[in-house]
């Protein structure tokens, strides 16, 4: 018997007593007008399965957003029946008193009708909750998309090209994405897209054993985007500074009632003083505290105020606002390619693009930092990936989404990265020439006054200033040759090229700079910031927007004001990223994002792997999206799922918590009392931390451990599947042939 009949035969037995809506008023016209348009309705809904029927993975706007159809149309059809008894009771009503024999027939009316109303209402609720979806899959690929391009991956891509072998690394980094990356992703989306349940809900169902993954995902994803959004905070303060004739990080501040420039900023550079002294207000450590700067804290407002009207309709007005965060930046970042391109002076860094490193291809560490730069470019673990499949039908070819999105991330990557090096590379030759050119004048100086003896003096510069400066330099005797040294810095080409580094210092030091180098450079400094700002708020949004959708999912009351719900969680977290505001902010920011995070996430996604794998069965989840897919899978994602990733994830969870105990915690710090750049040790304390905030985050995942060791519930599900099945073949059905399978239902009613 199929759930189709069974469910015509449950309604049927509603109709048994003497009386019915229909026996009541059967010469009532608006009665028969209502019947009419009901099943007018249903008809016309049930010829739209046949465009499903034809084609099951076309997404259509109307395949699309087929289970708010479905749920509609039973609402639909509860109206209906809710009418005829409103409208059976007021023609009793008109009528004389009933008798006391009549009264019994009466109340049979008013019960039915009210019984059957309140029991489709309920069956809707259980079977089609009123879930929103994405309008199309372009919005659902164009969310994934934008969270994919966070400007820290970008800059840690190409940080570790210079530094950990080149094409070394980025083999190393194609295989690891083939091998942990894209199964893991699969796994995220697939989970999300059979569950239809929030990323805190879904686990519970999963497995009881891993409950707590969802809240640990939530807190992770909400501590990370709290100091994310400072980080647009600081791109809106150089922004507010471009329009100026002069840009105030191309040269020093006058003293105040002085025509001197300030003796800080000289001894330093206008980037590192605007950056450090003006922007941040940088203390010297990160013991020494403060107020939170107000300048900041205007601009973390407002940046949270983009977020706020960004997600005003929720996913619904998602789609627009990606496509302009999304297209933008990708046709600055191929303009500034052409650009850079026909420039001079960037042969040195895209030369980097064809230097392979063999020896480097057995470093350990490098296959370490390849499969962490792999994680978090993808943005597992953190919970937006599960939110957003969550929301999509669930016929949806998710295996084939997770192919898409890691061609992206690579196409994306191999754009980017040339452009970054070629800027990279003309920052580091102009620089060099301007040092050999400043260390002549001064070395010309210094033999008129007799410090220098005559046989230092420098050549004349011409052509290439760095060759000729660095080949008489060389040619020197060593005794001049340090006395040299001795008085002038080092002009090394190499070691200003290998600057770079992954961490908001770099683009808004050396970044602001080579941009002021440019011809034309007030054009491309505004290209350059609406790049970080478009690429930056993409990212917040879809955390943002992966924050509230869980919450709403697992919290009915977040979902009758939705509106004041995301200006609420967005308020507060305005108010715990002042913090991030302070004078020592700027070292907790780098705690955080360089040492933390890493932590937390892959215990996370070790957890993730575990619940899908073993919990519930690997080879009893593809079964089902088998089934759901209409399509075969890759038989290796079981054994990538149950034994390759975990020991993958549990190797590098390893090698980050014996970096973290080994080595010393450094970061770069302000000295006020030379105006310079100093490298500084993080104290003991923050160490303790991380550590707390760490098993702060992950504490629910042990909590559900030990509640189902004290009932004793066991670690391997044993429960059906929570997808439609057919009631005598036992066979996953799609939403499409359930939905189908239930309009049916209701005709035979009628």
């Amino acid at each position: 018997m199929s759930r189709s009949t069974k469910e015509g035969e449950d309604a049927h037995s509603f109709t048994k007593p003497r009386a019915s809506p229909s026996d009541v008023c059967p010469a009532s016209e608006s009665c028969v007008e209502k019947n009419t348009s009901m099943d007018t309705k249903l008809s016309d809904t049930d010829s739209n399965f046949g465009a499903w029927e034809s084609d099951l993975v076309t997404w259509s706007q109307s395949a699309y957003i087929v289970q708010d159809q479905v749920s509609e149309t039973r609402m639909a059809k509860a109206q209906a029946w809710e009418i005829l008894a409103l409208e059976a009771q007021a023609r009793i009503a008109l009528q004389s008193k009933p008798s006391i024999t009549e009264l019994p027939v009466v109340m049979t009316v008013k019960q039915e009708s009210s019984q059957l109303v309140n029991r489709m209402n309920t069956e809707d609720s259980k079977n089609f909750p009123p879930r929103p979806f994405w309008s199309s899959k372009t919005e659902y690929i164009l969310a994934i998309m934008g969270y994919l391009m966070m400007p820290s991956g970008l800059l840690c891509f190409v940080s570790y090209w210079v530094h950990k072998g080149n094409c070394s690394f980025f083999i190393a980094y194609i295989l690891m994405l083939l091998g942990i990356g894209i199964p893991l992703l699969f796994l995220e989306m697939a989970i999300g897209q059979r569950a239809q349940q929030g990323s805190v809900n879904l686990w519970k169902n999963l497995s009881p054993w891993f409950g707590g993954v969802g809240y640990s995902m939530v807190m992770v994803c909400f501590i990370r985007n709290t100091y994310l959004n400072v980080y647009n905070s600081w791109i809106l303060f150089y922004m507010s500074h471009i329009f100026y004739f002069v840009v105030p990080w191309d040269q020093c501040p006058l003293q105040r009632n002085s025509s001197n420039f300030d003796p800080e900023c000289e001894q330093a550079t206008s980037y590192t003083y605007f950056w450090y002294r003006q922007t941040l207000k940088a203390s010297d450590r990160i013991e020494d505290g403060g107020q939170p700067s107000f300048s900041l804290g205007i601009f973390l407002f407002l940046a949270w105020c983009l977020i706020c009207a960004f997600m005003v309709n929720g996913i619904k007005s998602i789609g627009k606002v990606l496509c302009v965060l999304m297209l933008v930046p990708y046709f600055i970042i191929i303009c500034f390619l052409i650009r850079t391109l026909t420039m001079s002076d960037t042969e040195y860094g895209l030369k980097h693009l064809l230097i392979v490193k063999v020896a480097s291809i057995s470093d350990l560490t490098m296959w370490c930092q390849a499969g962490i730069r792999v994680l978090f470019d993808i943005g597992l673990g953190f919970g937006p990936i599960v939110s957003f499949s969550s929301h999509t039908p669930d016929f949806n070819n998710c295996l084939a989404d997770a192919f898409f999105m890691a061609l992206f991330k690579i196409i994306t990557l191999l754009i980017t990265t040339p452009f970054l090096l070629s800027i990279l590379g003309f920052w580091a030759t102009t620089t060099t020439h301007r040092c050999c050119k400043k260390n002549k004048e001064k070395l010309i100086m210094l033999i008129t006054q007799g410090i220098l003896p005559p046989e230092v003096q420098p050549p004349d510069l011409k052509g290439n200033p760095t060759s000729s400066y660095n080949f008489w330099l060389n040619s020197l005797p060593p005794p001049l040759r340090s006395a040299v040294l001795s008085m002038v810095p080092e002009c090394n080409f190499q070691k200003q090229f290998l600057k770079i580094e992954d961490t908001p210092r770099f683009l808004f030091l050396i970044f602001t700079e080579a941009m002021s180098l440019i011809p034309g450079s007030g054009f491309w400094t505004v290209l350059f910031f609406l790049l970080l700002l478009g690429l930056g708020l993409c990212a917040n949004l879809m955390f943002m927007l992966g924050i509230i959708l869980t919450l709403q999912d697992t919290f009915p009351f977040c979902r009758r004001q939705p509106r004041l719900f995301t200006v609420c969680v967005s308020m507060t977290m305005f108010l715990c990223g002042l913090i991030f505001t302070q004078p020592s902010g700027i070292y907790y920011f780098s705690l955080l994002s360089e040492y933390w995070v890493a932590v937390p996430i892959i215990s996370i996604i070790i957890c993730e792997t575990l619940a899908v794998a073993w919990a519930y069965g690997a080879k009893r989840f593809l079964a089902d999206m088998t089934a759901l897919l209409n399509s075969s899978i890759f038989p290796g994602c079981d054994w990538l799922w149950r034994y390759v990733s975990p020991v993958v994830l549990l190797g590098l969870l390893t090698s980050i918590l014996v970096q973290l105990v080994k080595g010393p915690l450094v970061y770069m710090a302000w000295d006020s009392s030379t105006s310079k750049e100093v490298s500084r040790v993080f104290p003991k304390w923050s160490l303790i931390l991380i550590a707390g905030l760490s098993v702060f985050v992950l504490m629910p995942i042990p909590a559900y451990f030990a509640y189902c060791l004290t009932l004793g519930i066991p670690f391997r599900s044993t429960s059906s599947s929570k997808l439609p099945q057919d009631t005598v073949t036992g066979q996953l059905q799609t939403t499409k042939e359930a939905s189908k399978d239930i309009l049916q239902g209701y005709k035979t009613k009628s």
